[in-house]
């Protein structure tokens, strides 16, 4: 299937653009071809990895994953091994396939970071690895035309609606237009989607979220505000940050189904403290961008099982039995466009989940 796949001129491009570290090795065990994301994992240029042996590339703690690799060993899978890059180590899953590409008897190596905090893929890397989960043009065709029926269907209810209904009509109207502004997101394969940064008073976008997800459940578990009034605007996509904070409200609410005495708590603050000073700021070029503005989204829920945790932001990781395992990925990729960060903790003594957004600030410092 993968060389069938990658047959013709479009092989070499097709390898070049996959997200994860991908090699191809000859009879010789000799590299043939490295993509983009081998130089960033393994910290060489690709003229430095091309044409080398294999052993001199890849090195693991496993040594008998090493003498496979040496000895050409295909239709090979190993999970969580320790490759050592220099001074660092990396758990990575790997799997080794028959491949002809080039020439006969070759074999492909793709390489799958495990680690949670990937920060040493590039943002390249990063985009390229969420463009994949994006939904093909023809999909996002045949899901727009009904959106436009939804979008006329409310706008003429809300003609001949009562004035009560204006409210309901006019939130159906708005998500549709929002949603059809992520089909076009997800459209674009060139790049990682755009996003476009300006101050946004932050509190009326979790408003926004809040009656967004209200509207979309039947049952929603109480939710708790403790908001700092005088934070200043922050520096967002208000788009990409209304579709972060559905996300994660929908996760809370999907998390508390069926517990007794749930709840959700979303509280601001601005954070000022020196010790986490280091962990706020976020490194553009040679700019250092700091991030005060915190947002904690917490439920009282079971949490997520220990087993993940550390893949949570990771594609195609779910706790829910029928989820795609997508959104929280892109969580993290519209907050690493935005220059934002987010984390996970668990607060087992209280029995608290939190999700915390890092965000900076519409000027480069709050006034005191």
């Amino acid at each position: 299937m993968a060389d069938a796949l990658l047959a013709g001129t479009d092989g070499d491009a097709i390898l070049a653009a996959m997200p994860l570290p991908v090699l191809v090795m000859d009879s010789a065990s000799r590299v043939l071809f490295a993509n983009e994301a081998c130089e960033t994992i393994l910290g060489k240029a690709r003229r430095k990895i091309e044409g080398r042996k294999i052993s001199k590339i890849l090195t693991f703690a496993d040594v008998r994953l090493n003498r496979a690799l040496a000895a050409g060993e295909d239709d090979l899978k190993a999970q969580d091994m320790l490759l050592e890059i220099g001074d660092d180590k990396l758990n990575v899953d790997i799997s080794i396939s028959a491949f002809e590409r080039y020439e006969k008897d070759q074999l492909l190596i793709i390489l799958i970071p495990r680690n949670a905090d990937r920060s040493h893929l590039n943002d390249q890397s990063r985009s390229g690895q969420q463009q994949g989960i994006g939904a093909p043009a023809i999909l996002g065709h045949e899901i727009k035309n009904p959106l436009a029926g939804i979008r006329g269907a409310a706008q003429l209810l809300s003609k001949q609606g009562e004035d009560s209904q204006k409210p309901l009509t006019d939130l159906i109207v708005t998500e549709v237009d929002r949603i059809a502004r992520l089909l076009n997101q997800m459209q674009d394969l060139g790049g990682s989607a755009s996003v476009t940064l300006a101050p946004e008073n932050i509190h009326l976008v979790i408003e926004h979220a809040i009656r967004s997800v209200r509207a979309a459940n039947r049952s929603t578990p109480p939710i708790a505000i403790n908001y700092d009034p005088s934070l200043p605007d922050v520096l967002i996509d208000a788009d990409a940050m209304l579709r972060v904070l559905i996300n994660l409200l929908q996760n809370a609410i999907d998390a508390l189904s069926g517990q007794r005495n749930a709840e959700i708590t979303i509280s601001t603050r601005y954070v000022m403290s020196g010790a986490l000073r280091e962990s706020l700021e976020d490194q553009i070029g040679e700019k250092t961008i700091k991030l005060p503005v915190e947002i904690t989204i917490s439920d009282n829920g079971p949490g997520v099982p220990p087993e993940i945790t550390a893949e949570l932001f990771s594609p195609f990781v779910s706790t829910k039995r029928e989820g795609q395992g997508l959104g929280l990925a892109i969580v993290r990729k519209l907050l690493q466009q935005m220059h934002s960060r987010i984390t996970h903790e668990r607060d087992a003594h209280l029995g608290l989940t939190h999700f915390r957004l890092n965000l900076p600030v519409s000027v480069p410092e709050r006034a005191v």
